[in-house]
């Protein structure tokens, strides 16, 4: 692959491992290292191993450095790009086999698919959490053969110029392949495996909430009659459960307790107004892309 190859690794203090990784990366192309301000000597043990290295300064998060790749791609003279993690969770080895769609043609990005391929080392927790917020990415794009999370995958040239990374967070790898498949670009998986070691729990699961609520707003603004009319419909059933044990309630004492009927009244309101939420922002979408269409 030579020259037409970039390989890409956003790294944040992995002094540790980055320099073993580069060393292997760079069999297959030129390695760029994107340190998001590292407090360690990251970039310096990067430096040293071969890669040229931009540098953020300070941590501005996973999806910043995500941007400044698509930044450097798109003034590069390669013609396909890898992005991988600078912590051994990705096997430089599988580099060619991740890029061959790409330099071959047959895709505009490849990413790869722990699912496909294998999971190594990985809590339970990871693999439940990697398939949930996955199947929330799906309903957001409707492509159903994604693994969204998973950092190791290619792109041509063409996908640099079209995608976008707006988040500076965890969820910026998620944002990516989102824009990527509303552009039109041609999506394909590649089988790999990716190993775990040992990490703090309250760090996972502080990344996964952050992806989840980016999710949960992604699909309320995309598909308001969705998620609005599915809250609602939660609602109203709530309501009408609650009717149900309040009418029985005063039929059997006598007594209608009214706090549980306040409750009831308020909840069926609030599955109406959000029903109409999601209706009249499903509308005003269709308009203002109509108008887009016919202006």
């Amino acid at each position: 692959m030579g020259g037409k190859l970039a390989i890409y690794i956003p790294a944040y203090n992995e002094e540790r491992s980055i320099g073993s990784v580069v060393l292997q990366a760079k069999k297959y192309g030129r390695v760029i290292v994107v340190d998001d301000g590292s407090a360690d000597r990251t970039m310096h043990v990067a430096i040293s191993a071969g890669a040229k290295v931009i540098g953020h300064g300070t941590n501005r998060g996973y999806g910043a450095a995500l941007r400044t790749i698509l930044e450097s791609a798109r003034l590069s003279g390669a013609e396909a790009f890898v992005i991988m993690d600078g912590d051994y969770q990705h096997d430089p080895s599988e580099i060619p086999l991740i890029a061959k769609p790409v330099v071959d043609g047959r895709a505009d990005v490849a990413v790869g698919s722990r699912f496909a391929g294998k999971f190594v080392g990985q809590p339970s927790y990871r693999k439940e959490g990697v398939a949930l917020l996955n199947g929330l990415a799906k309903m957001e794009t409707q492509k159903n053969d994604v693994d969204f999370q998973c950092g190791f995958r290619s792109f041509s040239k063409k996908a640099a110029l079209k995608m976008k990374v707006s988040e500076n967070s965890y969820a910026g790898g998620t944002e990516m392949l989102s824009s990527a498949i509303r552009a039109g670009l041609k999506v394909v998986e590649v089988p790999v495996h990716v190993r775990y070691y040992k990490e703090e729990v309250g760090g996972a699961l502080s990344q996964g909430a952050g992806l989840f609520a980016y999710l949960v707003q992604a699909i309320a603004l995309r598909k308001p009659l969705f998620f609005f009319g599915l809250a609602g419909a939660a609602l109203l059933l709530c309501s009408a459960l609650l009717g149900l044990w309040v009418v029985d309630t005063f039929y059997a004492s006598g007594v209608l307790p009214v706090g549980s009927a306040l409750l009831t009244l308020f909840t069926g309101i609030g599955g109406m107004v959000m029903i109409l939420i999601g209706i009249n922002l499903y509308t005003l979408e269709a308009i203002l892309k109509k108008r887009g269409i016919d202006g």
